[in-house]
């Protein structure tokens, strides 16, 4: 796994920006999901297919799975929320999400068939059993033949699955955004048996610049600078104008981007344009420092030049002095 697959994981399991970009792909940037609303959920998609007598469980581990419920007219909703992160693209990502996902569907029936089994013991209940317990050992359930070899009651419902490929990388996204793309159907009547499969794509790289105004954290200004990376990344920064960064956004667009930027909190927040203006800074004395030695300047008549000249410390010249000297 690269950088950007590393750093995304880390950076969306925080809820806020996780929200953030589920909102953004579900919701058209408005705020429905909220954060305190999330609940982290084992990765680990462990299980045996439904209807796999080998018993030979698959396992799989997504990046991020997290719960979220939500009330609609006062009633509880549970939907599980996935996300991808790439930082490459991945041209069979269709297939993989529909693994993922189905894996998951099976998960749940899985469990409901096992809760189902119990006798008042505990114990696995016998095929031909039809009055069993639920999981509180209090109520008992009738279950017909056909809902007790399926596992699955005719009223049961799945908890919706929707997975999201948050793409990281510098450039569109070209891959496959569906099944149906990587599917060779000569005979176009065949489409009305074939179920397609849709990715839902989160890629700055593929975002017009208004998109980005959508987001409600400093996820906007991460997806944006990504967007950007390959040639004005900076341009970017400076826009903020000096407004203090979320500390998890700048150190992770440091490491994912590459920045080369050194940063101080202050404040509950960075200054991404002074980390920038340092750099630049660095660059401008770097170049004087080599342009003094190659002219044959001693190194204390260096120190007293640069010093003079950019208003630094002797210590940080002579810094870098030596960092030119490895």
């Amino acid at each position: 796994m690269g950088v950007l697959d590393t750093e995304g994981k880390q950076y969306f399991s925080n809820n806020r920006f996780f929200a953030d970009a589920f909102n953004f792909l579900l919701y058209d940037g408005e705020e429905v999901i909220k954060e305190d609303k999330l609940k982290e959920v084992d990765t680990t998609q462990l299980t045996v297919p439904y209807g796999n007598h080998a018993r030979l469980p698959i396992q799989k581990y997504r990046d991020i799975l997290k719960l979220w419920n939500a009330m609609e007219d006062e009633n509880v909703i549970y939907v599980l929320l996935g996300s991808e992160l790439q930082g490459k693209v991945n041209y069979g990502m269709p297939v993989k999400d529909v693994l993922y996902d189905a894996i998951g569907y099976s998960k749940q029936i899985e469990e409901a068939r096992r809760s189902y089994r119990k006798d008042k013991k505990g114990d696995n209940a016998s095929q031909g059993e039809a009055e069993l317990l639920v999981e509180d050992g209090t109520l008992k359930i009738k279950l017909t033949s056909e809902e007790f070899l399926s596992g699955w009651r005719k009223g049961d419902k799945l908890i919706p699955i929707i997975t999201a490929v948050i793409y990281l990388g510098d450039s569109p996204w070209d891959g496959p955004k569906s099944l149906f793309e990587m599917l060779n159907v000569p005979d176009e009547r065949l489409y009305r048996f074939l179920n397609d499969y849709k990715l839902n794509l989160i890629s700055p790289a593929d975002m017009n610049e208004g998109e980005f105004e959508k987001f409600h954290t400093d996820l906007g200004l991460a997806m944006k600078v990504i967007k950007h990376q390959k040639e004005d990344a900076d341009e970017v920064i400076k826009e903020t104008n000096h407004r203090k960064i979320d500390r998890d956004t700048a150190f992770f667009l440091n490491r994912a981007v590459n920045l080369g930027l050194e940063y101080e909190e202050k404040d509950g927040g960075i200054d991404m344009c002074l980390a920038l203006d340092k750099k630049y800074k660095e660059k401008e004395v770097t170049g004087a420092i080599k342009a003094y030695r190659d002219c044959g300047t001693s190194e204390e008549d260096i120190i007293e030049r640069v010093i003079k000249k950019f208003n630094v410390t002797k210590e940080y010249v002579i810094a870098l002095l030596t960092l030119q000297k490895i």
